[in-house]
């Protein structure tokens, strides 16, 4: 069967776009450059920490979600229902460089006991088969237009949809006769990345707590308990770094490391240092503001390029990636 539309980005706003377009009865194909689809609702698996803990999934990527959306609230019930995703807390600590200064109350976080991934995988499992197919690994170079129609991997489709981080949108569309809808992501919408370090420890050897946002540091802005994240209390914490940071260390991300323990180590001040440590580079980890648009569609030729992600929906956040990715599909399916 052909595919009339060509999903590019296998995270939540790809899998959501896919989701709404077979609610349409419209087919589509979904390409993912991961060996595991799931964007930045990243988990890795711990190997060759010589701890107790290999084999553990750790979350690398979003650290949680929220729901504020009536309709994603639903998705969420049936995440519950089936086990895939928890209540986690509604309290996080606020700190600063000299440390801990106090708990916050504010929305409920939700996380995922087997890792946020499992939450897209979830989504994509219950796609039907006869009207989405997932390709992954699948590294595509670019979109281009022949004839009136989008080409993408050497076949042709009547929709695009780019669902991934503007930068990476854009090196996708540099045919010319695309022009179109690459300037709409040249609208000075910025993206900051972010390095993530996963520290193992012997014992949970700090004063509970289940995440905390560290202000006017300037090396560290988040700490989460992953333990307590994801309800089995592994003594393994998860630190984002600076965006200042983050981008002088992209080709060495693992160099950062000493620089956001030792700000850890301030902050948190555990009573021992980790067993095994390492860290994960997010180049375009999340937009600085995001369009209030819902997602980006403009016609050419005679096909259609649509455009959805958390920089997009008045975002950034992974409700609002799941509602511009099913936004735009339902557009391009013509319903709504």
């Amino acid at each position: 069967m052909s595919r009339r539309v060509a999903v590019i980005g296998g995270g939540i706003a790809g899998i959501a776009c896919a989701g709404a377009l077979a609610e349409a009865g419209v087919s589509s194909r979904v390409f993912d450059r991961g060996h595991r689809i799931g964007g930045r609702l990243a988990s890795s698996t711990l190997r060759g920490t010589s701890t107790p803990w290999d084999g553990r999934v750790v979350d690398v990527g979003a650290s949680y979600f929220t729901v504020h959306d009536e309709e994603f609230q639903g998705v969420v019930d049936g995440l519950l229902l089936r086990n895939v995703a928890r209540r986690w807390t509604d309290t996080l600590h606020v700190a600063d460089s000299n440390g801990v200064i106090g708990p916050k109350l504010g929305p409920q976080r939700y996380a995922a006991p087997h890792g946020i991934r499992s939450i897209v995988e979830d989504l994509a499992a219950a796609l039907p088969n006869d009207l989405v197919e997932l390709r992954n690994p699948a590294d595509i170079a670019n979109v281009q237009l022949e004839d009136g129609l989008l080409v993408v991997d050497g076949e042709e489709y009547e929709a695009v949809a780019l669902c991934m981080p503007d930068p990476q949108a854009r090196a996708l569309l540099d045919d010319a006769e695309l022009a179109a809808p690459r300037a709409l992501l040249n609208d000075g919408v910025v993206w900051e990345p972010v390095l993530a370090l996963t520290a193992v420890y012997d014992d949970q050897c700090w004063a509970p707590f289940d995440a905390m946002f560290v202000n006017n540091d300037a090396f560290i802005t988040f700490i989460a308990d992953d333990g307590r994240r994801r309800g089995d209390n592994a003594p393994v914490l998860v630190v984002h770094s600076s965006a200042t940071l983050a981008a002088g260390h992209l080709a060495d991300p693992v160099s950062a490391a000493p620089a956001m323990l030792a700000a850890l180590n301030q902050v948190l001040r555990p009573t021992a240092d980790p067993s095994w440590f390492t860290v994960k580079r997010w180049t375009y980890a999340r937009p600085l503001t995001a369009r209030s648009e819902p997602f980006g569609l403009i016609r050419v030729g005679n096909a259609s390029i649509g455009l959805a992600g958390d920089g997009w929906a008045g975002g950034p956040r992974t409700e609002t990636a799941w509602r511009s990715g099913r936004d735009l599909g339902k557009a391009i399916a013509g319903v709504g």
